[in-house]
């Protein structure tokens, strides 16, 4: 079967979480052309994605409703959003709404509101239309791209968004002596998986950032009263976001710096002068996170390749940070004695008749401890699309239709967004928005960055096409 929008300007947009909802969103109210817009997304719901498709209450954004509007002139959108329809989706928002963490379904829910909002409010007879499959083939043309979906539909349209989200690594091989055990979470998300480890003792929990306060915060509200261990490969520790100002715009006043170690002197300096102040160092990644972007597209890949070694794991604590009333849970456990922290990496996983064993490896030794249940926290964080097994993934590199980023972090593109096939040519109707861009600009997994480039990328599109003349 075969879809070809020929009488509207097509645009295909592949994955319908946040990113791509928030494109058809913004093509929708901003364009002054007929559009015919196809999803393809297997979900049932667009806008949710990986990250708002969780329906436990405990999971919360980790930043402040006032920074999250979809509507970069309308800071106070999503404020009066919650205000408005926060309780009948039960949550009962505080008093300082804008600087609440409202949980990540409701915010799901607000995404998916405001595009079904512009879709009844679309000009010039534009349409939304779903498409509940995932892509399976691409190929394109100068001026046409055709998408096939894994259950045979054939899609036709004159640009295609690539909106794919993040993807899941691997299970790692020492995984595999219990890959089906009745007390291995493979997903920190997955409700039936952790319901099964309510009645443990001692929990393991592999990484300690924020899907590990997720993992916390959902089986304390199953009531587990156990112990957990909390293992990383640096002993980094993720703290709770404080209502604080950001600092002073310490690289406004001199050239930003070209390598990871100018940069990190720099930073250290000022965490220094902020803490000989008596200010607070959460001000500081405030400070840092406006100049991201030029940082990075300043550096060059042995730059950027220091940092994703080095510095990336410290960036990722400092500057994201749990929402106070998860924090609130962890430091409870803390006080309470029922969890442990600490450096080490996971060798291997077995099983006997004690429990689960894990092997780690500490600074100072090999150790071998029992646990009754294990929950992986790493997250879905694959960037590399070399290791990543999706069928679509390996077809569109495969085909050369895309290449990996030079840095190894998701795929080429123009600073603009506009993917770059194996022979280094630009094309110029398939794109690219959120973490297949990590290379080209390593903040593009938030919503604070994801909003600004579909902004832009609509702006893009529709600048490319003839706008509606008006009736005489």
């Amino acid at each position: 079967m075969r879809i070809d929008h020929r009488p509207h300007h097509s645009i295909i947009i592949v994955g319908g979480g946040f990113a791509g909802a928030l494109t058809a969103l913004n093509l929708l109210d901003r364009t002054a052309v007929p559009l015919a817009i196809t999803i393809i997304e297997r979900r049932e719901e667009l806008g949710r994605g990986v990250a708002y498709s969780t329906s436990d209450p405990a999971h919360l954004v980790n930043g402040p409703a006032g920074n999250f509007s979809l509507y970069a002139d309308d800071p106070g959108h999503l404020s009066r959003w919650l205000l408005e329809k926060a309780a009948a989706n039960g949550w009962q928002p505080p008093e300082n709404i804008g600087s609440s963490s409202p949980p990540r379904y409701l915010y799901g829910t607000y995404v998916r509101d405001e595009l079904k909002r512009a879709v009844g409010e679309a000009r010039f007879g534009s349409s939304l239309r779903h498409v509940r499959s995932s892509a399976s083939t691409l190929s394109s043309t100068p001026h046409r791209i055709q998408i096939s979906t894994s259950d045979g539909l054939v899609v036709e349209g004159d640009e295609a968004v690539l909106a794919l989200g993040v993807f899941a690594p691997d299970p790692p091989t020492h995984g595999n002596a219990i890959a089906g055990h009745p007390r291995f979470a493979v997903n920190p998300w997955d409700a039936a998986a952790l319901d099964r480890l309510k009645d443990c003792e001692q929990i393991l929990l592999i990484g300690a950032s924020l899907s590990m306060v997720d993992a916390v915060a959902s089986m304390e509200a199953r009531g587990f009263r156990g112990h957990y261990r909390v293992i990383s490969r640096r002993g980094q520790f993720v703290e709770g976001r404080r209502d604080v100002a950001a600092a002073r715009d310490f690289l406004a006043d001199k050239p930003l710096p070209s390598t990871a170690r100018s940069l990190l002197s720099l930073v250290k300096s000022e965490r220094r002068a902020i803490a000989a102040s008596g200010g607070d160092w959460q001000g500081l990644p405030l400070a840092i996170r406006p100049h991201i972007l030029s940082l990075w597209q300043k550096a060059d890949d042995r730059e950027r390749l220091r940092f994703a070694r080095h510095l990336r794991a410290f960036w990722d604590v400092t500057a994201h940070r749990s929402a106070p009333e998860s924090n609130l849970i962890v430091e409870t456990v803390l006080s309470q004695g029922r969890l442990s922290r600490g450096a080490a990496r996971l060798i291997d996983l077995a099983v006997d008749k004690k429990g689960i064993i894990a092997k780690l490896k500490t600074r100072t030794a090999i150790e071998r401890h029992v646990f009754d249940g294990v929950i992986d926290c790493r997250g879905h964080q694959l960037h590399d699309w070399r290791r990543i097994s999706d069928p679509f993934i390996r077809q569109l590199l495969a085909s050369g239709e895309v290449r990996p980023h030079s840095t190894g972090f998701g795929i080429d593109a123009t600073p603009d967004g506009d993917l770059i096939d194996e022979e280094g040519r630009i094309h110029r109707n398939l794109s690219a928005i959120g973490h297949p861009l990590r290379g080209v600009a390593w903040e593009s997994s938030s919503i604070t960055e994801q909003r600004a480039q579909a902004i832009a990328l609509a702006d893009r599109i529709l600048s490319k096409l003839t706008p509606v003349r008006a009736a005489s």
